[in-house]
């Protein structure tokens, strides 16, 4: 198969399984002998997972590791899913694996027509394992697709640490409906004896660390207050102030937003574990591989000691590593249509969004450009973005999966006491609102990756580096 042979292929498989289970992908797994375990940071949560996998691979690669990085969805091509040392994998490449892996998928289905063969996120995962054992990377950091507990990235991975972002109620027709039924289902990436790092609180604090003690694993938790408290089990035992880190982050990281910091404290934090395992990093940036022969387990590090080892790093390679973080699609700056992207998709995310939007247009109002798969709850999504009076241009994105109704989309808005109106199309919206947006408004896309991606595509763009390039010209 080719590249585009490749794609099609993938959009024919089943998107998911009616029942979740990890049975077919580890059958699968137990074929592939050669391919060892991949040494990696494990990113689950509901909302910053892939803001977190983005820093953290910039840092990663900053300290001198080679870096494999598995994130979704993509906006505007498969390859953007699967990145070594920063490069997305080519379309040779991924045409090349795909098309081996789909001879061993549809095989495997024969052999065993109980199971069938893999699905997409399946079929994707072990791309992902092919390609980063295949480039031989030091350390791979994985995104989870879906969840956590039943995720296809857990079954053949060698964590070094675990970080779960937040959790709030996303996806509860598969989740579950309360935020303690969605943490379990999160902290089901949690492995024996390796450390968890989290931002969650409250309930979902507490599911995290009752499965945490079961798996006897420590968990550094950061609070609302940016303290690291380190427990075991529900016991906690110390804890230390995360402002020097959050004070580098404010100065130096590229990604907007208020919640960036918290993602990047986390991935920083999941980098200092990383660093303390391998050995530690020199005041050069480069990685150590650790004391040959010492096979003496490592005392955990506390809070402190974490704080002490990203103060350790090079100050100009962190700092260089952070301003050079790109994640498209998250408060995302286009200069050609004067607007901002932001892939919000839930009552949480547009909650973050508002924080930001408020902390850097202070004295504008928003114009949004919005559209919600029909799975997401946008009714409170609508309620945690909009505010009475400002004006909300809606359409459905194109595609497989169904969006909420304009109709629907403009009654829940009409009760906000937003002024809104309905396009045929994302790309009739944007223009409306380049056209009409008056002096004081300034344009915000969101409610759904389709929406960023259907703008980035209106604008001609082939791949997401496409609008950096246009923002470096700018």
């Amino acid at each position: 198969m080719n590249y585009l042979e490749s794609k099609a292929y993938l959009e024919s498989l089943a998107p998911t399984l009616t029942r979740p289970t990890l049975d077919r992908i580890s059958r699968f797994m137990d074929l592939m002998p050669e391919q060892a375990d991949v040494p990696c940071i494990h990113i689950g949560g509901t909302n910053g997972k892939g803001s977190t996998v983005a820093i953290a691979d910039s840092v990663l690669r900053a300290l001198g590791y080679k870096v494999g990085r598995f994130t979704g969805p993509h906006l505007l091509r498969w390859n953007e899913r699967f990145h070594v040392d920063g490069k997305a994998i080519s379309d040779e490449d991924f045409a090349r694996l795909a098309t081996r892996l789909r001879g061993m998928s549809e095989k495997f289905g024969k052999d065993y027509p109980d199971m069938g063969p893999l699905t997409w996120f399946e079929f994707l995962t072990v791309i992902a394992f092919m390609y980063f054992a295949e480039c031989n990377v030091d350390l791979a950091v994985m995104e989870v697709g879906l969840g956590g507990r039943f995720d296809a990235t857990t079954v053949r991975t060698n964590p070094w640490v675990t970080v779960i972002t937040n959790v709030s109620l996303d996806h509860t027709h598969l989740l579950g409906d309360t935020v303690e039924k969605i943490a379990f289902e999160k902290a089901g990436i949690i492995e024996p004896g390796i450390s968890v790092i989290t931002a969650c609180q409250g309930a979902a604090l507490d599911e995290v660390l009752r499965v945490a003690e079961e798996k006897a694993s420590l968990v550094y938790a950061v609070t609302a207050e940016n303290e690291i408290e380190l427990y075991a089990g529900s016991r906690k035992f110390r804890s230390a102030s995360a402002e020097p880190v959050l004070k580098l982050l404010s100065d130096n990281l590229s990604l907007q937003g208020p919640h960036q910091l918290s993602n990047g404290l986390l991935a920083l934090l999941a980098t200092a574990e990383c660093a303390l395992a391998s050995g530690g990093v020199d005041n050069c940036g480069a990685k150590h591989s650790g004391v040959e022969g010492d096979d003496e387990p490592r005392m955990p590090a506390g809070p402190e000691e974490f704080i002490d080892t990203i103060e350790g790093f090079d100050v100009e390679t962190l700092s260089a590593a952070l301003r050079n973080v790109r994640w498209p699609g998250r408060l995302q700056y286009l200069p050609e249509g004067d607007l901002l992207l932001d892939g919000a998709h839930n009552p949480s995310g547009a909650q973050a969004l508002r924080a930001s939007l408020d902390q850097l247009q202070p004295q504008k109002r928003p114009l949004f450009v919005v559209s919600c798969f029909e799975s997401k709850d946008a009714k409170r999504l609508l309620a945690c973005l909009v505010r009475s009076g400002e004006r909300v241009f809606v359409a459905e994105a194109q595609g497989r999966r169904s969006s909420h109704s304009k109709e629907h989309m403009l009654g829940w808005l009409s009760d906000l006491g937003a002024i809104a109106e309905s396009f045929a199309s994302i790309a009739d919206a944007v223009d409306a609102a380049r056209d009409r947006r008056d002096k004081d408004e300034f344009i915000v896309i969101c409610g759904s990756f389709a929406a960023v991606k259907e703008t980035m595509q209106h604008f001609g763009y082939a791949s997401v580096e496409d609008s950096y390039l246009s923002n470096a010209e700018a």
